[in-house]
């Protein structure tokens, strides 16, 4: 659980350099709603990690969740701050299009996150219930 912590911090961290480092440049007007669903995504994603880091579960599902909420934000969130910061408009060719692709793979990473610390929880209260009325 402490590496998924050190990982949540380190992910946060980037995503903060990152928003430092476009708030001094110009985010194109157009690609203003996609910038600040990126970093949204992010942020939400890391304090997941945290959470799902802190949950007093046993078992892997939890700590499984928080690795892919992690995963995803790179996927999802880093790619799409990247391209804007890197090209800006659109319509103009960037050398982080061909990572595009992974912004996909990126919100999968988030779906399973959530699933998995949903049946992480899940699971352990059945235990306990069972455990209460044997």
């Amino acid at each position: 659980m402490r590496a998924l912590i050190i990982g949540a911090a380190l992910v946060g961290l980037l995503l903060v350099a990152a928003g430092a480092a476009g708030g001094h440049t110009l985010v194109p007007l157009d690609m203003a709603a996609r910038w600040q669903t990126a970093f949204m995504y992010g942020y939400v994603h890391v304090l997941a990690a945290l959470v799902a880091a802190m949950l007093p579960f046993s078992g892997w599902m939890h700590k499984a969740g928080g690795w892919a909420f992690l995963l995803g934000v790179p996927l999802f969130s880093g790619v799409q701050i990247g391209k804007i910061m890197v090209g800006g408009i659109a319509m103009t060719p960037t050398p982080l299009d061909n990572l595009t692709l992974l912004v996909p793979f990126g919100g999968a990473a988030f779906i399973i996150g959530w699933l998995l610390v949903g049946l992480s929880a899940a699971m352990a209260q059945k235990v306990d219930e069972d455990e209460e009325t044997s």
